[in-house]
């Protein structure tokens, strides 16, 4: 039993450890998530200048492949030709299998002729040089008089043309979100239905005099979570079902554990991709003792022979850690470990108190 409270605290101590590092890490993805936010706003409104510096200030706080290509899309629109090369080149450095690349690579080939036709995304100052007028001056004709009458006939300038921009090689689009990492809570989704199913090994301090060797205990649970996917800390309100057995009988017939709780959880999420969680939870509830017999090992062996007819309820007070990694929005495996403690009714030997270590599946609806 001493190796089992040892594993129960060390994995305690790691929880703890893992949600004192959260804190900082969220701080930055909620910043950069609104930073993003507030560039979409300001390219929105064509106002590029503010959404690029939104978008740079939010890649210094979360440094997503996604900001890049903003930025890029931002330089386009203002027809800066060799920034937004350099910004979508970069997106492709940083995300070299991202799901757009051919259109990337296409718009990047599409700037370069730009900037190869001279349409670097600068205009030129206008042309204000006027072409000097061309001169025809006749001969004087042959007679005598001293001062020749002189023609000269003065063609108009050409027109000047004001430069044109280049022709618009795409159409307008808005700008990306982030596309190769998925943002902060993504995979939570919102999905707020949840159904569990569990089996493990449950281990016993106290509930018969003597020794009793380790059960398989089974729980299925279930519950609704409140509050928004992307928030870092979200509550949960749940009820478990649980199930494990002891051979305490004196035939060496199983004596039956039924649990029926209110499954309260404090649901964190550990990582910014929304994989990995970590779920605090105290069940409250009942737990019915079925199938005791006469001279059964959970029975005071000091107290008057007698036998116990039916069910036996008490309470529970149950509290666990678990564990998620999610594959997807919809399905994860977890691994739990629970404490469970019942106050001993009159006649029994002890309290019922075990160790659960569970290990299971969730599905979201």
């Amino acid at each position: 039993m001493g190796k089992v409270r040892t594993a129960s605290l060390s994995l305690v101590v790691a929880a703890i450890l893992a949600f004192a590092a959260t804190p900082a890490r969220a701080q930055d993805a909620e910043k950069a998530r609104q930073l993003f936010q507030q560039g979409s706003k300001y390219y929105d409104l064509g106002q590029f200048d503010k959404a690029i510096e939104a978008w740079q200030q939010g890649y210094d706080q979360k440094p997503d492949p996604g900001f890049l290509y903003n930025i890029a899309q931002a330089y386009r629109q203002k027809q800066d030709a060799a920034k937004a090369i350099f910004f979508y080149k970069g997106y492709l450095r940083n995300s070299p299998k991202a799901h757009n690349r051919a259109e990337v690579d296409q718009k990047i080939a599409a700037l370069q002729k730009q900037l190869d036709a001279g349409g670097g995304g600068t205009t030129p100052p206008p042309n204000n040089t006027t072409t000097p007028p061309n001169n025809t001056t006749t001969p004087p004709p042959n007679n005598t008089n001293t001062n020749p009458t002189v023609t000269v006939t003065q063609t108009e300038p050409p027109p000047v043309t004001p430069l044109q921009p280049p022709p618009p090689t795409f159409t307008d689009a808005p700008p990306a979100t982030v596309v190769e990492t998925p943002p902060p809570g993504s995979l939570a989704g919102n999905r707020r239905l949840d159904l569990n199913l569990a089996i493990g090994p449950a281990f016993w301090q106290s509930v018969v005099y003597g020794s009793a060797a380790p059960s398989f205990v089974f729980s299925l649970g279930a519950g609704w979570t409140f509050g928004s996917p992307d928030s870092r800390f979200r509550f949960r309100m749940g009820a478990l079902f649980g199930y494990t057995f002891l051979g305490a009988n004196e035939d060496k017939s199983n004596v039956g554990f039924i649990s029926v709780l209110a499954d309260p959880t404090l649901d964190i999420r550990l990582t910014d991709s929304g994989r990995m969680y970590l779920d605090l939870d105290l069940g409250l509830g009942l737990q019915m003792v079925t199938g005791v017999k006469l001279r059964s090992k959970v029975l005071d062996p000091n107290a008057p022979i007698m036998g116990v007819s039916g069910a036996q309820g008490m309470g529970e007070v149950r509290g666990g850690a678990t564990f998620s990694y999610r594959f997807t929005p919809q399905l994860a495996a977890f691994t739990q470990l629970a404490q469970s403690t019942s106050t001993k009714k009159q006649y029994f030997y002890s309290d019922i108190k075990r160790t659960e270590w569970l290990f299971g599946a969730s599905v979201r609806f």
